[in-house]
């Protein structure tokens, strides 16, 4: 029977799969997954492993669900030539949708030069990167804006859109004001009214929905866009036609 919940076909732009450890000590693995796309009507999922050293996780998980998984390879700058090697490997050979950067988890800043191989590297398969945004010191928004700014050819997504923090929530609106190259997902993303905020003042296609299961409910998730103000036609664009455009689906 549907429900509000899964009233809305959805894509959702942000997930994990694989156990964190502490101080998280959560897990989701493909089944947990597929259930979660059943019952809340999502069509693909955007999924990133558990960690940079995870990306085999998320390989034979795309295997079982290739239908229905959109895989990011997980990089991590501060491994360097190794890192780039990697991720070239996971877009040629395996295919994987884009690129993820976890700077908090991983201890480096956005803007940092040893991310720029790594830009070459999408703009050289055309692929899209995904930015954790939001945590001091290593992914604050105006880093990412520096990022854009040196790679404006290459599609970035600012997961999170600037996280818990009020300041860098509308940093990151500044940003992708700013910056055309800039897209914004609003996991985790406390402020319902940022993302009509983000619908109509940065763009009504730049704007989109995702859980990043396993730390968020999508309920909660759910909830708060079906909460932002935004009509129902807006709120498609939100849930799937944007990640689907963005995605070239």
């Amino acid at each position: 029977m549907e429900n509000a919940f899964s009233k809305f076909k959805k894509i959702d732009a942000h997930s994990h799969i694989g156990f964190f450890g502490s101080p998280f000590n959560v897990n989701f693995n493909a089944d947990m997954l597929a259930r979660q796309m059943d019952e809340y009507n999502i069509e693909k999922t955007i999924l990133c492993p558990a960690a940079a050293t995870l990306n085999e996780e998320l390989l034979a998980a795309y295997k079982q669900m290739s239908d229905r998984i959109i895989p990011l390879c997980w990089v991590n700058a501060n491994l360097g030539q190794a890192a780039y090697d990697m991720l070239e490997h996971y877009l040629r050979d395996e295919h994987f949708a884009g690129v993820k950067m976890q700077p908090l988890f991983d201890a480096f800043t956005a803007d940092s030069p040893m991310v720029d191989p790594i830009m070459e590297i999408a703009k050289q398969y055309s692929k899209p990167v995904f930015i954790h945004c939001g945590h001091p010191p290593f992914s604050l928004p105006w880093q990412i804006g520096l990022l854009a700014e040196r790679h404006p050819d290459v599609p970035t997504v600012m997961i999170h859109m600037g996280h818990g923090h009020g300041v860098y929530i509308d940093g990151s609106i500044t940003m992708a004001k700013k910056y055309d190259n800039l897209m914004l997902e609003c996991s985790g993303m406390p402020m319902g009214c940022q993302i009509k905020n983000a619908y109509e003042n940065v763009g009504a296609e730049r704007i989109m929905f995702g859980i990043d299961s396993p730390f968020h409910h999508p309920t909660v998730e759910i909830q708060r866009v079906l909460s932002c103000g935004l009509n129902d036609t807006q709120l498609e664009d939100v849930f799937y036609n944007n990640a689907a455009r963005f995605m070239g689906m």
